[in-house]
């Protein structure tokens, strides 16, 4: 043990750290853990929030079309991982996990794409 890690460290008037609250959205847009997770909401609290979807192959992953068989397999390996959006990316994202209408993951996709 180095000399220093006892040392009181309270007279430097540190700022407590950053709670950061994650919110995962599963496939039909409810909330649920992260191994099933198609999107994610994570905030600070400082008050910033940041939006991840799943993204892999150069596309949004559509779980209720084109990946609907790939996407319940293979979701959790390394093909798919979260990527950085905006919000609304994320809400149209999450709007078409819960609705099925592909209008909104035809916008999402077209916002990424802006990006």
């Amino acid at each position: 043990m180095a000399r220093w890690e006892n040392e009181d460290v309270s007279d430097l008037n540190l700022p407590d750290p950053e709670k950061i609250e994650t919110t995962f959205i599963g496939l039909h847009g409810e909330e649920t853990t992260e191994d099933k997770a198609m999107a994610k909401r994570v905030e600070s609290s400082n008050g910033s929030v940041r939006f991840y979807v799943k993204y892999g192959r150069n596309e949004l992953l559509d779980p209720h079309n084109a990946d609907s068989s790939f996407a319940v397999a293979r979701r959790r390996t390394h093909l798919y991982k979260f990527k950085k959006v905006s919000k609304d990316t994320f809400d149209n994202y999450t709007t078409y996990l819960k609705n099925k209408n592909r209008l909104y993951f035809t916008k999402a996709r077209r916002l990424v794409m802006e990006n």
